[in-house]
């Protein structure tokens, strides 16, 4: 019983300690201009919305959530879409050469995506893609961790399933829209909030690719927000962090149970 009380503390101790910077980001982000260095303690002053209203004045808020919302959810629903078809393939087609195929895919997964920065911006750049959302998105959709996921988890669906399908005439096609997707939605689901979560926070490729400001995602315009005329206005650069944060921390609380499960199955297969 102690034991268990004090695990119990220790994660708890951990949480706080990992909601602690974004814990004291919004504190200031509600706090009076004029009193933001007035005390280190957060909320040790009436709170207000001045700063929020300072940020929805000066920046098009709307713009730039629009443009991440495209982003970040077609970057995430791509992935998804070829992870999936990458994972059947492996899984129940096994095609020639598959095993070192797969290699190939989880090889990418040590890549760092920084390091590809260069050439994908060359390519892009070649192709007449820079700030356009194209440019931004076909890089996202190489990365191989949808596959490497999906593959791990339909090794435990059913084969004899698909079979039977097959069996009755079932196309390709058919597999995937009557059986194959209604039957790991959950997991589908947990992943794509996954990847659009991953996509959202992405700063430094949509700063080299979308650098004109009707192209911005909420990354960069927090951050141009600092380097310009929100320099020195730390109430309302709080203010459009939380704004850039908040949707992607509320959609993580909301599926963060089923998030934690699929990664854990794809850790523990893997």
């Amino acid at each position: 019983m102690l034991r268990k009380a004090l695990v119990h503390l220790l994660l708890f101790l951990a949480t706080l300690l990992l909601l602690a910077p974004f814990g004291y980001q919004f504190s200031l982000s509600l706090t009076p201009p004029e009193a933001l260095f007035a005390s280190p303690w957060p909320f040790a002053h009436p709170i207000t919305l001045e700063n929020y209203r300072v940020v929805l004045e000066k920046l098009p808020m709307a713009r730039y959530v629009l443009n991440t919302l495209v982003f970040a959810g077609v970057s995430a629903l791509g992935q998804l879409l070829l992870g999936l078809l990458a994972a059947y393939a492996f899984v129940f087609r096994r095609p020639p050469l598959s095993g070192l195929l797969f290699s190939l895919f989880v090889l990418s997964m040590l890549v760092p995506f920084v390091v590809t920065y260069l050439p994908n911006y060359l390519l892009v750049a070649r192709l007449g893609l820079l700030n356009t959302f194209p440019g931004l998105i076909l890089p996202m959709l190489t990365a191989g961790y949808a596959t490497f996921l999906l593959r791990q988890h339909l090794l435990s669906f059913p084969r004899e399933i698909l079979e039977a399908a097959w069996v009755d005439g079932a196309s390709t096609r058919d597999l995937f829209l009557q059986i194959l997707i209604p039957a790991n939605l959950p997991t589908l689901a947990a992943l794509a909030i996954t990847l659009f979560i991953g996509a959202w926070n992405q700063f430094i490729w949509p700063l080299l690719v979308a650098n004109r400001p009707d192209m911005y995602v909420l990354t960069v315009a927090v951050q141009r927000f600092a380097g310009g005329e929100g320099a020195n206005a730390w109430g309302p650069l709080m203010a459009a962090s939380v704004l850039a944060t908040l949707p992607t921390l509320l959609l993580y609380l909301a599926f963060h149970r089923r998030i934690l499960e699929t990664l854990m199955e794809g850790g523990v297969r893997g």
